[in-house]
Order: structure tokens, then sequence, then C-alpha cells
């Protein structure tokens, strides 16, 4: 923040705007740039954001690991030998046997992450089950039985139960045997894996950010949603759902709702593992495989848009928006790429295309709070309060207790010259996250402007007791006491910050204007002195040192800083009154 100006109370706020938005979204980019979303609660990624808890229902239930603000999941597993473009499938029963390839890779890649894990021991295990429902089956040839079957077995006696979690442990096959519960990638792994122990033609199909599994036999055609303990839905359900809505482009070029190929389920297991090392943490084992579920598997949308949310993670935004701009050309429906696309740009402060796809993602997502939150903020930081104003209240309708929506519509309102309105949010926003220091921020600024002293610098201590190092704080804080005449208070703070950041021209420019007051005439020389070393063209810097010069008796120094004041401010208010002081000292110099 440029302070080589004085500023004085009244302009504080606008003074600011700038600093504390900016100060403000750093909190929430990217996120709420990433964090895991469940299709019960996100903590959302959608980006500026990281605080924030929204719905999203997937028949009220769906895959759990979500990336930026909507990420992906979904896991996709045919087994081998089956594939969607096979000209005709074999009967049931009359299948080839097959080795148990599916199962046993599935384990191998649970290995990394589990590495005592018997490989062997395991596939028995769930020889166990393909046995049990064999026996159960019988002659069985009906699909629909076969499945209903499947389902009493898995579901019903053996009790296999859905959870919307997006750990290792409801993702990985032998955790899902173990504890006999899995999500939505790690029950379609088990039916999968099932299927191909008893040579059926089943087979992994995938829509953005969900997995399901799929009876194919050519003649019979069923999708099995395994979070729902095998009910059965049709593929236009999928093609719609809010903010994971599939073009019919994507559907004709084969990229989502097909049944799919050995490599692209094992691509998906590798996705949703990166999505999961992501959130813990561990950015480069989080690329390496998504990495590998590209290399398997290079149309998939979400996998482009999530490894766009690690490369953001790693700061390298080139390569972020190339990966979005793919997902797009993949799906041009999906809109938490243009999401997260659109908080790149608003990081880099190209508002106009930031703003275009926050507004993409509303048409294709339009209950989506933080669409509308990171959109107001753009708005905001283009000077347009009034829409900033307008989708921020569209965020609080979605989510009335989404605190920092209530924040930043009160800074828009201080904007828009509406202070009781900007009272009321900041108010109401500390009501619902106490524990927010930037809105005591804010608030203490707008009591500061309203000449509520006290409120003011109760509200900044407060945050200083948590950000003792945040410079700017203290100029709050000094501003007030000036304000409110407890000069020596105004010194103490001016000191702090100058302390903490010494090359700020404007603040040794008013903490020299109260040594004057203190009558430290020599100090505040010396103030003016290193204010216009640091800022030469502050005209104010020249007009105090002049009267401080003439205190002195330095009248040849005084009558050359008030020429330089008037060349710098021509239309100075004060412009006559300092002309005649100008002719006074030229007299007494002649003299």
């Amino acid at each position: 923040m440029d302070l080589s100006i004085n500023m004085p109370i009244k302009s504080v706020v606008s003074v600011c705007r700038s600093f504390l938005t900016k100060i403000y979204n750093s909190l929430f980019a990217k996120y709420f740039s990433n964090s895991p979303l469940s299709h019960g609660k996100s903590e959302a990624s959608w980006v500026w954001f990281t605080a924030v808890r929204g719905k999203l229902f997937f028949l009220g239930l769906a895959c759990v690991i979500f990336s930026f603000p909507y990420s992906f999941i979904g896991l996709r597993h045919p087994f081998q030998a089956l594939f969607a473009n096979d000209s005709v499938p074999k009967p049931v029963w009359d299948i080839d046997p097959q080795s148990a390839c599916l199962a046993r890779t599935v384990f191998e890649i649970a290995q990394e992450s589990y590495p005592e894990i018997d490989i062997d021991a395991y596939l028995r295990k769930l020889d166990e089950i393909v046995k049990n429902i064999k026996i159960s089956l019988r002659e069985e040839t009906e699909p629909e039985q076969i499945i209903k079957t499947i389902n009493r077995i898995l579901f019903n006696e053996l009790q296999f139960a859905y959870v919307q979690t997006g750990d290792l442990d409801s993702l990985s096959l032998n955790k899902v045997l173990d504890t006999k519960a899995g999500n939505c990638v790690g029950l379609s792994i088990l039916y999968l894996c099932i299927a191909e122990g008893l040579h059926l033609p089943l087979y992994g199909v995938s829509v953005p950010e969900h997995i399901f599994v799929r009876y194919d036999d050519g003649d019979f055609r069923r999708n099995i949603e395994t979070g729902y303990e095998g009910l059965f839905t049709p593929d236009s359900y999928y093609i719609n759902i809010p903010g994971k809505r599939i073009s019919q482009t994507s559907i004709r070029n084969g990229y989502y709702l097909k049944n799919l190929t050995r490599d692209e389920v094992i691509a998906d297991i590798y996705l949703n593992r990166s999505l999961i090392q992501k959130e813990k943490g561990n950015i480069q084992t989080a690329l390496q495989d998504v990495n590998r579920a590209i290399q398997l598997q290079g149309n998939d949308a979400v996998a482009f848009c999530n490894r766009g949310v690690i490369y953001e993670r790693m700061h390298d935004i080139d390569r972020a928006l190339d990966d979005y701009n793919e997902a797009i050309a993949l799906n041009p429906d999906y809109a938490p790429v243009y999401y997260n696309r659109g908080s790149v740009y608003a990081s880099m402060e190209i508002f106009d295309r930031a703003i275009m796809d926050y507004s993409k993602a509303i048409s294709l997502h339009p209950n989506f709070t933080l669409s509308f939150y990171n959109r107001g903020v753009a708005f905001e930081m283009i000077g347009r309060e009034d829409l900033s104003i307008e989708d921020l209240s569209n965020a609080i309708s979605l989510d009335p207790k989404f605190s920092p929506a209530y924040a930043h519509r009160g800074l828009a309102f201080a904007e828009a010259g509406e202070p009781e309105k900007a009272l009321a949010d900041f108010n109401k926003a500390l009501e619902l996250d106490p524990n927010n220091m930037e809105i005591y921020m804010k608030r203490s600024i707008l009591h500061a402007d309203a000449q509520r002293f006290d409120e003011a610098i109760a509200d900044i201590s407060t945050f200083i007791q948590f950000n003792k190092d945040n410079a700017f704080a203290y100029y709050i804080r000094a501003k007030s006491h000036r304000g409110k005449g407890d000069i020596e208070k105004s010194l103490e703070d001016y000191n702090t910050m100058i302390e903490l950041n010494p090359r700020l021209a404007g603040v040794y420019y008013e903490r020299g204007q109260i040594k004057n007051q203190l009558k430290r005439t020599n100090e505040a020389l010396e103030d003016f002195n290193t204010a216009i070393e640091l800022f030469p063209y502050n005209p104010l810097a020249y007009l105090h040192r002049g009267n401080t010069f003439k205190k002195l008796g330095k009248k040849e120094n005084a009558l050359k800083d008030y020429e330089i004041y008037l060349k710098l401010n021509p239309n100075a208010p004060d412009g006559e009154e300092i002309k005649s002081a100008i002719d006074v000292l030229k007299n007494n110099l002649s003299d």
C-alpha cells in the first residue's frame, strides 16, 4: 500500500479496499483451491475458498473425493478381455475362463499403499465370495436374476455397506473386504472382481465424479448403482446432474457412459488415489498417480481438471491452465473446470476472464454458492459494487451460514456508501465465525470511518493480538488513536509500524506530524527528511517540513520547501496563504 500521502480517517475505507480484498481473497484461494468434497458435504476447493460447507447430492450418494471445487471421483472397472467394442459378447456361463487379472492388479496397486498385505490371501477371500454366489446362482441364466442374487448376497447376507468417505480404506479392495465398507469406487471394484470370477459381462461405467457398473451381454443391458445396493438407473439420469453434466459431444466421442476397458478401470484407481494423496499434501505422489491415469485414459475431463489443481498447488499456473483448457475441450459442460479456471484468472487479476468463467459455471450449476461468491469478489475488484452485492446476496441465499459472503458483502456495502448495511454484515459474519480475524480488521476500518474510534481500536486490537507482525493493522490503530486525541498511543503504533516496515514513506510523514504536536521538533524534522528521501513527490511532506524549518528558524530551508510544495501542488487550496508566507520569508531574508 502506498502510504506516501497523508490519509485522513475518512478516507481509510477507500484507500484500504484493494489491500483488504487481496488479503481476504488469499485466505480462500484454491478452495477452497483444493479440499476434498464429499457428495454429502464439501470443503470446497472451487477456488478462492477453503472454509465452505455445501451440499451436492448424487442420488443421495456418490463417490467421495473431490478436488478443487468439485474435483473428481469415480472409478471404472470392467475385466480383461470384455471390452465395450467386442462384437458379440458370449452367453452367460459360456465365456472362456480368464485368470483373475483385474483382481490381482487391483490388489497389487493396493499393496503400494499397504505393503504388508498378502495378495494371495485376499484373492482366496474374494474367491470364497465368488463360490458363495455361484452356489446360489446354480444354473441361473437370466441376467436380472443373476444381478439380484449378487446384490442379495453382497449387500444383505454379507452386509457390505456404502460409506461416503474419500480415504484409502474405502477405496482399496483389501480394506473393503476387511471392513465390508467402501465408497462407490471400492464397491464397484469389488462388484467387478466378483463378476470377473463368475465370468459375467459386467463393466465399469464412468460419469463425471462417479462410477457405477453395468451388466451388458449385448441383449440385456442394466446399470447397477453399488452405492445403493444395486439400484437400477438409466443412462439418462446421469447426463444433466447439476455441476456434473455431460455434453452430447462427450457422449458421442465415447468419453462417458461407455463400457470401460481394463486400462480405463486402472486409470480410475490411480486418479482416485491421486486425489487422496493430494489432500494429504503428498503433491508429487499425487502428480505421479494422475499422470498414470492420464496415460491409461487420455479422454477424461475430470482427470485433467484435477491435474490442473495439482499444478496450481505447485504454482505452475501455465500447466494448470493448459489442463483446464483440455478438460473443457473434452467435456464443455463440466462446471467445476470453469470455476477452477476462473479462479486462476482471478488470482492473475484478469477479472474479465474470471467473471466469464464464473458465469459459465453458474449457468451449468446455478446452485453452487462459491460461484456466486467468487464472481461477487471479482465484480468488487473492478468497482462494480452493485453486481458484487447482488452475487454475494445470491451466495447468502444459497447458504445463509456462509460467513465469508457476509464479510465481503459488508466491504461492498461500505464501498457503495451504505455503512449501516456494511456493519450489519460484518456483525453477522463474526456471529457465524467469531475466529475470523480479517473481519475484525474490516469492521475496525468501518468504525474508524464513522469516527467510532473506541470500537475501531477494540476491533483492530483483537486482530493484532493474533497478527502481531501486520504493519497495516498498527496503522489503522494509530489513525484511530490520533482521531481520538491519544497522541502518545498513536506514536507508539507508528513506531511499531516503522519497526516492521522501515521503508514506508507515508508513515514517517505522519509520525513527523505527531512529533510536531508533541513539540519534538527536531525529531519531526528527521522524519520529514526520511519521508522525502523515500518518496520525493509528496507535496504535503514539503509543506510540513517547511513549517518545521520555520519553527526552527531555518527560513531559507522553509522557503525552498514551500516553493517545492507549490510546484508539486499548483492548485493547493492553501496556495495563496503559502505564497504570502513565501513573500514574508523573502522579505525577511533580504533585510
